[in-house]
Formats: structure tokens, sequence, C-alpha cells
């Protein structure tokens, strides 16, 4: 019986441990994930900006709906983004962007992450 107890606690323990290793995982991909499309994001709209004859930016707003549009479909995860623009000017080919993803772990608690990227043509 002694040793049932011990067994049922190690397997216990065993799945704390599989379950927190899952969370801090799947946390580094996310942030990782945002990085990497907020960064390429980033760059490819101030590259199509600088575009010369170029007309589908001819305008700060259309920018920024530019750049939404990249991040959009360069993210796959589940989440829910916040997208602040600090600074833009298409006319010199700056953007500087602060892009925030709430989500859920697997357990309902919720957490977030920012991701701040600034690009200047040269």
């Amino acid at each position: 019986m002694k040793q049932v107890i011990i067994i049922i606690g190690f397997v216990v323990v065993m799945m704390l441990v599989f379950l927190t290793l899952l969370s801090v995982q799947g946390r580094t991909d996310r942030r990782d994930e945002l990085d990497r499309a907020v960064a390429a994001a980033v760059k490819q709209t101030v590259k199509d900006s600088q575009i010369e004859n170029q007309t589908s930016i001819t305008s700060d707003q259309e920018m920024v709906a530019q750049f939404i549009q990249n991040v959009c479909t360069g993210i796959v995860s589940d989440g829910d983004l916040q997208i602040q623009i600090m600074g833009v000017d298409y006319k010199e080919g700056m953007l500087d962007v602060l892009v925030t993803e709430q989500f859920s772990y697997f357990n309902g608690k919720k957490a977030q992450i920012s991701i701040r990227k600034c690009a200047v043509y040269e």
C-alpha cells in the first residue's frame, strides 16, 4: 500500500512538472512567433512604401493598414492582438509599432506579450 501511494505521488509530481514546462514552452513559442511576424511585417511595409511609382501606400493611414495586413497574415496562433502605432511617416519610410498579444494558457490563466519594432528605410 505504501508503494502505491509513493507511485501515485511521483506521477502527480511528474505531471505538474510536465504542465509547467509545457506552459513555459508555449509562451516562448508565442513570443518568437510574434517577434518574427512583427519584424517581417515592419520591414516589408517600410520597403513597400519606398518603391518608386507604387500606388498602394500614399498616406500614413495606408501604411498602417498595410502593416496590419502583413502582421495578421504572419501570425497563426490564436490570440488577441492590440497594435499601437508609435510613429509613422510614409514619405521618409519610418514605422514604429508596439504589438501586444493576449492569450490564455491551457488552464485558463491569461497572459500577454509585447513586442516593439521600429524600421527606417535607408
